[in-house]
């Protein structure tokens, strides 16, 4: 790997607090027992639109599904918990962008409710399946940073359904300072993108619901197998950005290399001087007169 890969790499260097965004601070804060009045808090201000009224009650569910069929692929999620209705959330931190991302909520979110049907019944109703993604990335080029996706019957643009639902965070896109965060929802996207750069904790944001947040994710308190967590899953994130800084990097360059080739071509095809093609492409005479032969 280059030099310059590494210079350009984005390394997280946390100030005082874990980052919200890596694995351990993100299960650590709400993944566990204690985190659950968080975690509500979360999930009635995130879907507000559709939940019927406030859920009071949940429960951590295992995280692991395996296939019904021996070929089915497992699947792994963030977070999962219900409320005392058996309505279903799923909770994920997502760093990297992925084309078939799409693809994964749906499989997500029909595996959870196909596990919720009992072998033979055919009398059945599916429970209500959320999904709430914070992303590390931008979705697409839209201003928004808050998205609420759903059935929508297009004569009446109204929910169709309310069974499914999807919610999205785009942390890249929130750009409010802490000073100007006034809601609930505006202190925890803030505190998902910039937990780690905070020296102290901002002075509105004094909500019992936030204590657990400065709590957990104080580093100088680590120790132990939480310390050996953290460092893992810090050193996840920075390894695979500098992979994401290579990739980007080799590819620019291969771009830029082929254009300077297919200039070249295109001066000789037009009857202009090697020489002077090498002079302007920055391109070895040797390997002008071999684009030459080639094109003749």
């Amino acid at each position: 790997m280059s030099g310059k890969t590494v210079a350009i790499a984005s390394k997280l260097k946390p100030v005082r607090f874990a980052p919200f965004f890596i694995d351990w601070t993100f299960k650590s804060v709400l993944g566990k027992k204690g985190g659950e009045f968080l975690l509500m808090a979360i999930i009635n201000d995130f879907l507000a639109r559709v939940l019927p009224h406030p859920i009071k009650k949940i429960k951590y569910l295992p995280t692991e599904l395996l296939g019904v069929a021996p070929k089915s692929k497992k699947v792994i999620f963030d977070i999962l918990c219900e409320d005392s209705a058996g309505d279903v959330y799923l909770l994920e931190m997502q760093n990297a962008k992925l084309k078939t991302a799409s693809d994964r909520i749906r499989l997500y979110i029909s595996r959870l409710q196909s596990e919720s049907i009992n072998s033979g019944s055919r009398n059945y109703s599916l429970p209500s399946s959320f999904f709430i993604g914070i992303l590390n990335y931008k979705r697409n080029t839209s201003k928004f940073y808050f998205t609420e996706e759903g059935w929508v019957n297009l004569q009446t643009m109204e929910l169709a359904n309310k069974k499914e639902f999807k919610i999205f965070i785009e942390l890249p896109k929130f750009d409010k300072p802490a000073e100007k965060c006034r809601t609930f929802r505006d202190k925890v996207i803030f505190l998902f993108k910039n937990l780690h750069i905070l020296s102290e904790r901002p002075k509105n944001f004094r909500e019992k619901l936030f204590d657990s947040i400065f709590f957990i994710s104080e580093i100088s308190k680590l120790k132990g197998e939480e310390l050996k967590a953290f460092r893992y899953s810090m050193r996840y994130v920075d390894e695979r950005q500098l992979a994401i800084d290579c990739a980007v990097e080799e590819a620019t360059v291969v771009a830029y290399k082929q254009a300077k080739l297919d200039d070249a071509k295109t001066m000789l095809l037009k009857g202009f001087d090697p020489t002077l093609v090498a002079s302007v492409t920055k391109l070895p005479i040797k390997q002008i007169k071999a684009i030459r032969v080639r094109s003749a």
